[in-house]
C-alpha cells in the first residue's frame, strides 16, 4: 500500500514539473516582432538636439541608445543611452521626447541621428532621421 501511495505521489510531481515546462516554453517570444521607430524630430535647438518618436515595442523596452554620426553615417560624433524609466520595460512609448546636450561635439545640420530600440527578447530597430535646424513655432 505504502507503494502505490508512493507511486502516486511521484507520478503526480512529473505531471505537475512536465505541465509547468510546458507553460514555460519561450516559443511565443520568437513570433513577437521587432520593435517599430518613427522619427518625428531630430532639431538643434541651441546646445541641444530635440529628439521626438513614437516606439511600438510589443516585447518590451529593454534599451534606447541614441547615437549622433556625421551625414555619412562613418564618424560618431554623440553616443547617449536612455536609462529613464518612463521609457525603458514598457510596451509601447507615443511621444519619447528627450534632449541630447551636443555643445562642443561639431554636430551640424545635415548629421545623422540613429535611434535605436532593443527589446527584452534581443530584437532591435533603428529610426533614422537627419538633423535640421529648430522649428519655428510661429508658422
Amino acid at each position: 500500500m505504502k507503494n502505490l501511495k508512493y507511486i502516486t505521489l511521484m507520478m503526480a510531481l512529473v505531471c505537475v514539473l512536465s505541465l509547468g515546462l510546458i507553460s514555460c516554453s519561450s516559443d511565443d517570444d520568437d513570433n513577437t516582432p521587432a520593435p517599430s521607430v518613427v522619427m518625428d524630430e531630430a532639431n538643434i535647438e541651441d546646445s541641444e538636439i530635440c529628439v521626438k518618436a513614437d516606439v511600438y515595442a510589443p516585447g518590451r523596452t529593454k534599451a534606447i541608445q541614441i547615437t549622433i554620426t556625421d551625414a555619412t553615417g562613418n564618424t560618431t560624433k554623440v553616443i547617449k543611452d536612455v536609462s529613464d524609466a518612463k521609457y525603458i520595460d514598457v510596451l509601447n512609448i507615443d511621444g519619447f521626447h528627450l534632449h541630447v546636450d551636443i555643445d562642443g561635439k561639431g554636430i551640424v545640420v545635415g548629421d545623422l541621428l540613429n535611434l535605436k530600440v532593443t527589446d527584452a527578447n534581443g530584437k532591435s530597430t533603428i529610426g533614422r532621421k537627419n538633423i535640421t535646424e529648430e522649428e519655428d513655432d510661429d508658422e
